[in-house]
């Protein structure tokens, strides 16, 4: 009896220093991983509305490579560098990702009349016709001295069709952001391993 009751005991006490850790959910790495500031796209005061969404593309993007992340109040990309070890301390963030987004369109210009715009040509009779639209994203990573510790620029391209011209940016927006979050998630990753 005495034996099967010490049995007992040190079952009980092994459940008891096991259990808790065990019904943890393992999130060392995650809550270990370094914080960065976003910096949104645009300046202060930007109407354009693929900014917003652009901006929250990217902060997906980063929360799927699980790389923690903070959005920062809008502000010049020069203010946002001079501002670095402010912006670091204020989030306890390791670094600033600081990015532009610019779209551009084929130069081509048809010589019966079109006239070229973003995501098309006008023709002279008002009809919508396809042309090539790209957008070029660039991406630093800021230290929090004020230093580019990193820089990509990625682009995508789509040959838009139709008159919503916004929902072609957009895609190719996402495109380009989602590869320049890749690189930055592999660089990270390259970093880790050696």
């Amino acid at each position: 009896m005495a034996t099967f009751a010490r049995a007992a005991v040190a079952a009980l006490a092994v459940s008891l220093i096991a259990g808790p850790a065990a019904a943890q959910p393992d999130e060392g790495p995650r809550l270990s991983s370094p914080l960065y500031v976003v910096v949104p796209f645009g300046e202060p005061g930007d109407t354009d509305p693929q900014l917003p969404l652009a901006t929250k593309s990217m902060t997906q993007d980063l929360s799927g490579h699980s790389i923690r992340s903070a959005l920062a109040n809008p502000v010049d990309a020069v203010e946002a560098v001079s501002a670095a070890a402010q912006l670091c301390n204020e989030f306890s963030a390791a670094g600033i990702i600081v990015t532009q987004l610019r779209f551009e369109q084929s130069k081509e210009r048809n010589l019966t009349g079109f006239i070229p715009v973003v995501g098309g040509v006008i023709s002279s009779s008002g009809a919508f016709d396809a042309s090539p639209i790209r957008s070029r994203v660039k991406m630093y990573l800021i230290n929090c001295s004020g230093k580019v510790a990193w820089k990509t620029m990625t682009t995508a391209n789509k040959v838009h069709h139709g008159q919503n011209v916004a929902a072609g940016l957009t895609e190719i927006a996402d495109e380009a952001i989602a590869s320049a979050v890749d690189e930055f998630a592999n660089r990270r990753s390259q970093r880790q391993a050696q």
